[in-house]
C-alpha cells in the first residue's frame, strides 16, 4: 500500500494532534507533556536484565521480523537505534559476515548487557551511549537503520525516524517496531480501566501509539534532500503468556508500562488484578494477544510524488 506525504495543514495537523494528546495525558497525571529521555534510560538501567528475561519470545519475534525487512547483505553496516541489550543486531549477526553494526541507546546498564552479549562473538558491534534521536554518527554511514521498541518511548518520534533517514544510505532500508502491546488482551484492557477509573488515562509510555501517525511522521522525515519512500505498516499478532501474575506484572514493570511514582495506588491495582477471572486463568497463568506493528521503508533521494 502506498502512503502519500502529508504537506501544509496535513503535516501541521499531525504535530498538533500528538501534542495534544501528551498534553491531556499530561493534564490528567500531573506530568510533563511527554516522558523525557533521562526517565526512560533510568527505568532501563534499573530493569537491567530483567527487561529482557520478561519477555524473551517477544523481543526475538520483533528483532526477527525487523531484520526480515532490512535486506541485509553480508557487507552492510547496520545501526540499531535504541539498542537495549542487543537483541536485534544479535538476530542481524549471522547475516553480516563481513559487515559491522553500531547499537545507541542512553541507558547505560543496556549498554552493558549489549557489549556482555557480544563479549565472544565473531561481529563486534560498537556500542555508544548518545541519544537514539541525536547521534554523533556519520550521515550516510549505515546500509540499514533499524528501531525496536523505542518509537513508543521517544519524547519526539519524528526526530528519530529523521535520523534513521539521515543515517541510511541512499536505497537502504529503516524499519521500526511501533507497536508492541503486552497490555492488549483481556488483562491489559482490566490493567487500563483500572488507570483509567484512577484518572490515569494511559501509562508514562506512549503504548497507544496510532499506527496511522506512525506513517505519517515517516512520510515527514525528510532530512538533507532525502526521505523515507515505500513506507508500509503491517501488524503481527501472537498469543504470549506468562507462568503466573507476577511475572506478567514483573514485565509491565522492567517495560516501564507502570504508571512511576505512585507505588500505593498500583499495589491496590495489582491486588485487584490478581483476583481477576479475567485475567488470571485457572492454572495461574496470564495469557495476552500482543500485536507488533512493523513500519518499513526505503531510504530515496527528492519527493517520490512528483
Amino acid at each position: 500500500m502506498t502512503h502519500r506525504r502529508p504537506v501544509g495543514d496535513d503535516e501541521r495537523r499531525v504535530e498538533r494532534g500528538i501534542v495534544r494528546h501528551r498534553r491531556t495525558r499530561a493534564r490528567l497525571v500531573g506530568r510533563e507533556a511527554h516522558v523525557r529521555n533521562e526517565d526512560i534510560a533510568e527505568t532501563f538501567n534499573r530493569s537491567a536484565a530483567a527487561y529482557e528475561e520478561s519477555a524473551p519470545e517477544l523481543i526475538n519475534l520483533a528483532a526477527s521480523e525487523l531484520i526480515k525487512r532490512l535486506n541485509l547483505q553480508p557487507d552492510s553496516d547496520l545501526v540499531d537505534l535504541g539498542c537495549g541489550p542487543g537483541a536485534v543486531i544479535a538476530h542481524a549477526a549471522p547475516l553480516l559476515t563481513r559487515g559491522s553494526a553500531v547499537g545507541a541507546d542512553l541507558s547505560r546498564v543496556q549498554l552493558e548487557l549489549a557489549r556482555d552479549r557480544f563479549r565472544r562473538a565473531v561481529l563486534a558491534p560498537r556500542f555508544i551511549q548518545e541519544d537514539a534521536a541525536a547521534t554523533g554518527l556519520r550521515d550516510r554511514s549505515a546500509s540499514a537503520v533499524s528501531l525496536g521498541f523505542v518509537l513508543p518511548y521517544a519524547e519526539r518520534p519524528l526526530l528519530l525516524l529523521k535520523e534513521a533517514t539521515r543515517l541510511t544510505r541512499l536505497g537502504g532500508r529503516v524499519a521500526a517496531t511501533v507497536i508492541g502491546t503486552p497490555f492488549f488482551g483481556s488483562a491489559g484492557t482490566r490493567l487500563l480501566g483500572h488507570l483509567e477509573r484512577r484518572g490515569v488515562v494511559r501509562p508514562d509510555v506512549e503504548m497507544q501509539f496510532d499506527p496511522r501517525e506512525a506513517v505519517r511522521l515517516a512520510l515527514l522525515s525528510e532530512n538533507d534532500e532525502r526521505r523515507l519512500d515505500d513506507v508500509t505498516i503491517e501488524e503481527i499478532e501472537r498469543e504470549f503468556w506468562w507462568d503466573s501474575f507476577d511475572d506478567w506484572w514483573g514485565m509491565l514493570d522492567a517495560f516501564g508500562f507502570l504508571p512511576t511514582d505512585r507505588e500505593r495506588m498500583i499495589e491496590a491495582i495489582a491486588g485487584e488484578l490478581r483476583e481477576d477471572d479475567r485475567v488470571v486463568d485457572p492454572d495461574g497463568q496470564v495469557r495476552c494477544p500482543v500485536k507488533i506493528w512493523l513500519l518499513s521503508a526505503t531510504v530515496c533521494e527528492g519527493d517520490p510524488w512528483l
